[in-house]
């Protein structure tokens, strides 16, 4: 139960909703205290309310509870698995902005998101390594260098 609280917090931060936002956009049925006492553990998480909050940040239950125990830590290869949860704790800055918006666009144009993972493919390595280098908000041109530095690839076991 602790990893579905920390995969709904994850997903509503890179929303980027508050908690008062995510009572809104529930439209009152989950209020902001009580969103913060499911995250936090501190009140039992019902099936009604899991399912309303589930439609509120528009993801499927199954992808919710869904875990892949192949996942394991790795390098970048061919294929790109991004561990979104490691991925949201990492230090602000205009290169991880870059990349979640794009994430974000991806999990809204597909919608494949599964939460905690993401697996990109070939042609979006391409469009942000052509990100990296255009932009003039982002340090480092290189984004594979940059990523490889970020340690949130993962490769299945």
């Amino acid at each position: 139960m602790d990893e579905i609280r920390r995969r709904i917090r994850s997903i509503r931060i890179s929303r980027g909703w508050s908690l008062s936002e995510f009572a809104e956009r529930s439209k009152g049925q989950v209020s902001a205290i009580a969103m913060g006492s499911y995250e936090r553990g501190g009140r039992t998480l019902s099936t009604p309310k899991l399912l309303v909050i589930c439609h509120t940040l528009g993801v499927s239950l199954i992808h919710l509870l869904e875990f892949d125990p192949q996942l394991i830590q790795g390098h970048i290869s061919e294929r790109h698995i991004y561990d979104l949860r490691k991925l949201q704790q990492l230090t602000p800055s205009s290169e991880k902005s870059q990349l979640i918006s794009y994430i974000e666009e991806i999990i809204r144009v597909r919608g494949d998101w599964k939460g905690a993972v993401l697996s990109l493919r070939a042609s979006d390595v391409e469009n942000l390594t052509r990100i990296f280098r255009v932009s003039h908000e982002i340090n480092c041109v290189d984004y594979l260098t940059w990523l490889a530095e970020q340690e949130v690839t993962l490769i299945k076991n």
